[in-house]
């Protein structure tokens, strides 16, 4: 009996080992399915968000071509944010630098983009990569402070940046800060002509063309390249008279520059919405002198308009006195005038910062149709201008000094003539000289709107994931 009853214990026994046993290993099998189960969610919640930090940071890349392509090397990046979800912030950052001493220049953008817990900004996710992009080529025009689809010509004067004329050059008592001076001479004419000219940098090319003789140039000073082509001879000449070149060389004929096509009737709707539109000169002049200053004292009146875009359905001469005599400065600052027809004036006017349409964009200041652009005819000329003056007809600047006074003549930008560009700073009172200086302004140029030319894209020549 007692080893029948110890037998069924032992029997009670192993049946709880047994179950323990089974118990055990099936609460193993459901803690390591669980755990896998949980890893591998943790795995795939991963790859999601490293998906979306890789497109978060792609997409900046991809903002970056566009913004480049839009306004040029003026841009330079910036700091984005997007939430990835509740949890989770999203945050690109994109940095822009740019190789000018490639051609054409190379943009290299890093986009780093992170996944941030809002809780304790812990970096969770963090991919960046990098891209080198090839800028295309701008209009060439951009990179010229002095356009004429003719002549260039005038003296005592200077200019910061590089010179194109589609016809001929014609200079004399000039200083020139110059990469580049180009002749195309597809109108025909005398020639080229400098007399008294010094160009500063010594790697300038200065590339020379004309239907008959090809350059004469007396008393100047040229360190750089100079070629000289296509001579009534039928061979590159040039004539050169007590001068300083640095060396003579055969280069190809400089390319044909096209003037661009200002787009007047937008701007003219626009000036019609704004009620800045006028139909005729006097009708503007008259709303000018509803915002004169006069100074008594001095005998001066300073004519200050709101800013805006105007513009004027005919030709424009400005005054240069009032009704009581006194002398008139303009000050068109943060406005554009836009002439349908002739602009003229012999009068001083400021304008140093152009209408901005938007952010990181401007209108030419002054802007006249195929009747061109006439400005000063002597005496105490003051012109201050920032932007480019433009004009399919031709442009005369002429600060021509008598004995009444001196007068400086400083544009920030570029003269852009589908005719002649006239400068003319003779001095016929050397104790009160003039000065007249245009100097390339790239700032305001590369992002100058209303042309009909757009900012060259850009090839991406590179990509690279770094982490």
């Amino acid at each position: 009996m007692k080893l029948q009853q110890l037998k069924e214990d032992n029997k009670g026994q192993a049946l709880l080992i047994a179950v323990i046993v089974v118990t055990a290993i099936l609460l193993t099998v459901v803690t390591t399915i669980l755990s896998i189960a949980t890893s591998e969610y943790s795995l795939s919640q991963n790859d999601i968000l490293e998906s979306q930090i890789k497109a978060l940071s792609e997409s900046g890349l991809e903002n970056a071509l566009l913004q480049i392509g839009e306004q040029g090397q003026s841009y330079t990046g910036g700091t984005f944010s997007s939430p990835i979800n509740t949890t989770i912030n999203g945050t690109d950052t994109v940095t822009v630098t740019y190789n000018t001493s490639t051609n054409p220049v190379q943009a290299t953008i890093v986009s780093t983009a992170e996944g941030l817990s809002p809780q304790n900004s812990q970096i969770l996710v963090k991919r960046t990569i990098q891209v080198v992009a090839q800028l295309g080529q701008n209009p060439p025009i951009l990179n010229y402070s002095l356009f004429a689809n003719d002549t260039i010509m005038g003296g005592f004067f200077q200019v910061n940046g590089d010179i194109q004329s589609n016809n001929e050059l014609q200079f004399y008592d000039a200083n020139f800060n110059s990469n580049n001076i180009n002749s195309v001479g597809i109108g025909g004419g005398f020639g080229d002509y400098f007399y008294q000219v010094n160009n500063t940098p010594t790697s300038s090319i200065i590339n020379l063309q004309s239907n008959f003789i090809t350059g004469i140039i007396v008393n100047s000073d040229l360190p750089g390249e100079l070629s000289c082509q296509n001579s009534f001879w039928g061979f590159n000449s040039c004539i050169i008279t007590n001068s300083t070149i640095g060396s003579q060389v055969n280069l190809s004929p400089p390319a044909q520059i096209n003037l661009p096509v200002f787009n007047m009737s937008s701007w003219e709707n626009t000036a019609q919405t704004n009620n800045t539109y006028y139909t005729s000169s006097p009708s503007f002049v008259s709303f000018l002198f509803n915002h004169e200053s006069i100074n008594t004292t001095t005998q001066t009146d300073t004519i200050s308009p709101p800013a805006g875009v105007y513009y004027i359905d005919s030709n424009l001469n400005l005054p240069t006195t009032d009704s009581a005599g006194n002398t008139i400065t303009y000050n068109f600052t943060n406005s554009s005038i836009i002439v349908k027809n002739k602009f003229q004036t012999n009068a001083s006017f400021i304008d140093t910062s152009p209408y901005s349409p938007s952010a990181n964009e401007y209108l030419p200041p002054l802007i006249a149709g195929n009747q061109g652009i006439y400005i000063g005819s002597g005496g105490n000329l003051n012109l201050n201008v920032t932007g480019i003056i433009y004009s399919p007809g031709n442009i005369y600047i002429n600060n021509d000094t008598d004995d009444s006074g001196d007068g400086t003549t400083n544009v920030s930008g570029a003269l852009w003539a589908g005719g002649n560009i006239f400068i003319n700073n003779s001095v016929y009172d050397s104790n009160s000289p003039s000065s007249t200086q245009i100097t390339l302004n790239s700032n305001i140029i590369n992002e100058t709107t209303g042309f009909n030319f757009v900012l060259g894209t850009t090839t991406v020549i590179s990509w690279n994931e770094i982490n």
